[in-house]
């Protein structure tokens, strides 16, 4: 049976190049992750920017300009509706009152009856003042309370956000984490990598820093051999002076 080697140079190459490709495939993996996460980031950012940009305050503005004539024409609408019913009311309101007798409580139940049947068109009207009512700040309170109201109120809220730059900020820092994170993830890919890279690259580093040492040590041993040449002599010549005071 054939022992295998594990110090061939071929076995050598072989698993150099893998960790070659297993770096490679680190340093592709990060970049495709992090740069994925940062154009997450950039395509809200790129959201968020054509959100707030000026063709669509231009948008919205003459959208709630279409709701405005809306409400106003459904405003109308109601009090054409009512008005007759008002006037009954206030005809019945305006009979002489002769005592507490049954016409009287007839009257007064025939009242009740008409400011019922009313009640809910009132409502939307008031509804539809207040958000028409250049002092009320917000459509809030009437966006799901009145569905005369909703569309306008819906509108006016977005115009509002969209001229606050404040929310426009608010919503740009949310994008922040998409870079960081995706930043993180290639520097730290690419460092991974880098290392991977660095370990299979070992032999070569060693022979390059050896390269950079062997001619400076050549030199300083070209210039150290006359000087060790002649100590050498000198402990030569005194050891055979030595040796002849011995035989004298």
């Amino acid at each position: 049976m054939k022992k295998e080697e594990y110090l061939s140079e071929e076995k050598y190459q072989k698993n150099k190049k893998k960790i070659i490709t297993s770096s490679l495939v680190v340093l592709i993996i990060g970049l495709l992750l992090g740069g994925s996460i940062i154009g997450v980031g950039l395509v809200k950012q790129n959201k968020i920017n054509n959100n707030y940009s000026t063709s669509s305050k231009n948008q919205l503005t003459e959208k709630l300009k279409e709701e405005k004539q809306k409400l106003i024409a459904n405003k109308e609408t109601l009090e054409e509706k009512i008005k007759p019913v008002e006037d009954e009311i206030e005809s019945l309101e305006r009979t002489t009152f002769n005592g507490f007798d049954a016409s009287y409580y007839e009257r007064q139940d025939k009242i009740k009856d008409l400011e019922k049947s009313i009640k809910e068109d009132k409502e939307a009207i008031e509804a539809i003042d207040k958000a028409l009512s250049s002092t009320f700040s917000s459509c809030e309170l009437l966006i799901s309370d009145n569905t005369y109201t909703e569309n306008y109120c819906s509108i006016k809220k977005q115009l509002d956000d969209i001229n606050d730059e404040f929310n426009k900020k608010q919503a740009s820092f949310s994008c922040i984490p998409f870079y960081m994170f995706g930043g993180f993830i290639i520097v730290a890919s690419c460092m991974i990598a880098g290392s991977i890279y660095t370990f299979a690259k070992r032999r070569e580093i060693l022979a390059f820093s050896a390269q950079q040492v062997m001619p400076v040590a050549q030199e300083g041993i070209d210039k150290m051999a006359p000087t060790m040449g002649n100590v050498a002599k000198e402990i030569t010549k005194g050891i055979k002076d030595g040796l002849k005071d011995e035989e004298k």
